[in-house]
């Protein structure tokens, strides 16, 4: 697994699959992409997923996740061009 890190240490700093989050998909970051290194970890909000199924448009089951980012959209499209897999944040409202 490959992680893209923050150079700021934080006391609930943690490592979170891309995959696992919903994130804005923009233009990446242009310092990530010009080979700077993170300075801040992304702020991600924790969801409670439904026990119960829930329907998007056209019938389709939406898919819950449990993290979505708050802060650091364009530093998650960044990692993704730069092929990590997963990325430093902190959870700001912990259930």
């Amino acid at each position: 697994m490959k992680i893209l890190k923050a150079k700021t240490s934080h006391p609930k700093k943690k490592t979170f699959l891309i995959s696992d989050l919903v994130f804005i998909k923009k233009d990446p970051l242009p310092a990530l992409m010009n080979g700077e290194q993170m300075i801040e970890p992304i702020e991600i909000q924790q969801h409670e997923i439904s026990p119960v199924t829930r329907y998007g448009a056209g019938g389709v089951i939406y898919k819950e996740k449990k993290y979505s980012t708050y802060k650091g959209s364009q530093r998650i499209n960044a990692a993704i061009q730069l092929g990590y897999d997963a990325i430093e944040g902190i959870i700001i409202n912990e259930h």
